[in-house]
């Protein structure tokens, strides 16, 4: 299964505010992450992105079966749309396998993004880097032992100021 990782971004690698806000990214952004995750069918986030999701009224994400991983106990509002589970990296893809997809769309958090680069089952990412900067929040990877190299597929703007990288995970 391909596993693509997809986050909005600051330059200095924030994916979100302290609080868990994200919607700092621009309306290219928004556009380009639902675009991905209708494609893939699915979106696999972690318990923080739930939350401010949920609390910013943005779930579930249309068109997409909505993953939630958690240790938490979590309610789920939004019925068989939205699964909530505390599987590992590799039981959640292994669910999605059995439920047909073939590409698995990856949407954060810190914690979660590192559990699946940790365990080398990224495949792609793509950055949508903002023009802004801000000195706390959430980083793109949580601290953790991992090296990745990546290789660039393509760049490309999405407006006048933010610029899309797509990168392959080299395995």
């Amino acid at each position: 299964m391909k596993v693509i990782l997809y986050m909005g971004i600051t330059p200095n690698g924030y994916i979100a505010r302290e609080n868990g806000d994200s919607e700092w990214t621009s309306e290219e952004d928004l556009k380009e992450f639902q675009a991905h995750s209708k494609n893939a069918g699915n979106i696999i986030m972690g318990k923080n992105t739930y939350l401010y999701a949920s609390e910013a009224g943005l779930l579930p994400f249309e068109g997409a079966l909505n993953i939630v991983v958690s240790h938490e106990q979590l309610e789920n509002k939004y019925g068989e749309q939205v699964i909530i589970t505390d599987q590992a990296p590799k039981e959640v893809l292994r669910m999605l396998e059995q439920k047909g997809f073939a590409t698995a769309f990856l949407a954060g958090g810190g914690q979660l993004n590192s559990s699946f680069i940790k365990e080398n089952l990224v495949d792609e990412i793509y950055l949508d880097v903002e023009p802004l900067i801000f000195g706390k929040g959430i980083k793109i990877f949580a601290d953790g032992n991992f090296d990745k190299e990546l290789e660039l597929i393509e760049s490309k703007n999405l407006n006048k100021n933010t610029v899309q990288l797509h990168y392959k995970v080299l395995k």
